[in-house]
């Protein structure tokens, strides 16, 4: 199975191979493993994206504002 390490911080890392730690698992549970790290994945992209939109929002809001006042 491929997935991304998670850094001590949060953020991901680099992506990790671990080869043959499913071979006893059945074929369902492997999916359902697989999907949960794709998941992982999506939501990550998600926060990062909002979390970037949530800053542009706020440096408008205080550019309305005058800088801050």
């Amino acid at each position: 199975m491929r997935y991304r390490k998670r850094n001590p911080d949060g953020t991901l890392g680099d992506w990790v191979e671990t080869p043959g730690h499913t071979d006893d698992l059945a074929p369902e549970v492997q999916i359902l493993f697989e999907t949960i790290a794709f998941m992982d994945l999506e939501m990550t992209a998600m926060r990062e994206e909002y979390t970037a939109r949530i800053k542009a929002l706020e440096e408008q809001v205080q550019a309305l504002k005058g800088g801050g006042q």
